[in-house]
C-alpha cells in the first residue's frame, strides 16, 4: 500500500517546492523594494548635505570679505564715507595701489573694487552695500548678498541697514572704523 501513495506524495511535494519558491521570490522583491528606499534616502541626504555644505562655504566667503573689507575701513578710517556703496553700483577704476604710491581717496576706491572683485570671483552674483547706520553714530555696516533662490541665510534690517534683495542670502556686519 505504500508503494501506492508514494507517487502521490511526490507530486504533493512539487506543490509544496512550487509555494515555497513563489513565497521567496515575494520575499526577495520585498528586500529589493527595502534597499531601493534606503539608497534613495542615502542620496537624498547627501544631497542635502553637500546643500549645506555649499551654504556655509558661501558664508564664510561672505564673512571674510565683510572683515577684509572692515579692516581696510580702519586703516583708512578719515575716509571712510568713500566707502558708501548702495546694491547694485558700479566701483569707479582705480589706480593699482600695490604698484604704484596712492592717495588716501584713491585708496578707497582701490579697496572699493578689489572687495567687488573679489565678490563677483567667489560668491554667485555677489554683491556688497557699505553704508553708517542710521541709529548709532560713527557705526557702519558691511552687507555681503549672493544669489540663493531659497534664501537660506538671510539677517535682519537693524540700524538703517539696507534689506536684503529677493532670492539673495546675506551677511551683515557692524562695526567702528575709527577703533
Amino acid at each position: 500500500m505504500q508503494q501506492l501513495n508514494l507517487p502521490h506524495k511526490i507530486e504533493r511535494n512539487k506543490h509544496a517546492t512550487k509555494r515555497q519558491f513563489g513565497i521567496a521570490l515575494v520575499e526577495a522583491l520585498v528586500a529589493l523594494v527595502v534597499l531601493a528606499f534606503g539608497v534613495i534616502g542615502l542620496l537624498w541626504m547627501h544631497q542635502q548635505g553637500l546643500i549645506q555644505q555649499r551654504q556655509q562655504l558661501m558664508r564664510s566667503v561672505a564673512i571674510g570679505a565683510a572683515d577684509d573689507m572692515a579692516e581696510r575701513m580702519r586703516l583708512n578710517a578719515q575716509q571712510r564715507t568713500l566707502y558708501a556703496k548702495a546694491w547694485g553700483s558700479a566701483t569707479t577704476n582705480s589706480p593699482d595701489c600695490t604698484s604704484t604710491a596712492c592717495t588716501r581717496q584713491e585708496l578707497a576706491m582701490w579697496d572699493k573694487q578689489q572687495l567687488q572683485l573679489t565678490l563677483q570671483s567667489q560668491l554667485p552674483e555677489g554683491d556688497v552695500a557699505v553704508f553708517a547706520l542710521t541709529d548709532t553714530p560713527d557705526w557702519w555696516g558691511i552687507v555681503i548678498a549672493w544669489r540663493d533662490a531659497n534664501e537660506t541665510y538671510r539677517t535682519d534690517t537693524a540700524s538703517g541697514s539696507p534689506p536684503c534683495p529677493a532670492q539673495m542670502s546675506c551677511w551683515r556686519l557692524f562695526f567702528r572704523p575709527d577703533q
